[in-house]
């Protein structure tokens, strides 16, 4: 599908950013959810340090990337092998992705998860692949998941179930930065509804 995304196109802009510009809203093309994945319509998402580290180059990551790590939606499509979420369940988006199998895993430290190191740094999902694309060419997730956008193709680990509703609300559709309001959701309970192990994995 296509869509519009907050792209940032250079690390380390001379600042003021509103002269340098280092991001941009762009049309960019999603794919549809691969195996372990899912397709998340984006209601809110929040902005982090972490996101200004990129824009200001100190945290350099490859461009161009769709930015954003903080936010929540609303789950549209399943990819195959997902099932426990459905259609419809409201979810919030972790930047600390968690295979489910790994040792770190399978102690209880998803938030230590050693397949989700490499592909992070690298731009990509768990998968090691890119859903998002502009001119036939591969562009970045930031953290795995890529908020600033109108949809978010990411693993089942990099959303957690919210339990509660959540208010999302477009701030300004000509910016791409959406606003988020989430009541009441506890922290252990956010961990509760992360990915878990397999059944029967050793």
């Amino acid at each position: 599908m296509k869509m519009k995304a907050g792209v940032l196109t250079t690390c380390g802009a001379p600042r003021p950013f509103a002269k340098s510009k280092p991001i941009h809203v762009l049309e960019v093309d999603l794919d549809p959810p691969g195996e372990g994945e899912v397709l998340v319509k984006v209601g809110g998402a929040g902005l982090c340090h972490s996101d200004l580290s990129l824009i200001n180059g100190d945290r350099p990551r490859p461009v161009p990337i769709v930015l954003g790590h903080e936010g929540a939606g609303e789950i549209v499509e399943l990819g195959k092998g997902v099932h426990d979420v459905k259609v419809g369940d409201h979810v919030c988006f972790t930047f600390n992705v968690s295979c489910g199998r790994c040792r770190r895993c399978l102690e209880g430290r998803p938030y230590i998860c050693e397949r989700s190191v490499t592909p992070r740094a690298a731009g990509q999902l768990l998968s090691g692949n890119h859903r998002l694309h502009m001119d036939g060419k591969p562009v970045n997730h930031h953290s795995g998941v890529s908020c600033y956008a109108e949809y978010a193709v990411v693993d089942r680990g990099s959303i957690v179930a919210s339990g509660t509703p959540a208010e999302l609300k477009s701030r300004s559709e000509a910016s791409g930065v959406l606003s988020l309001r989430v009541t009441g959701v506890p922290t252990e309970s956010l961990r509760a509804r992360r990915r878990r192990p397999l059944a029967g994995h050793r």
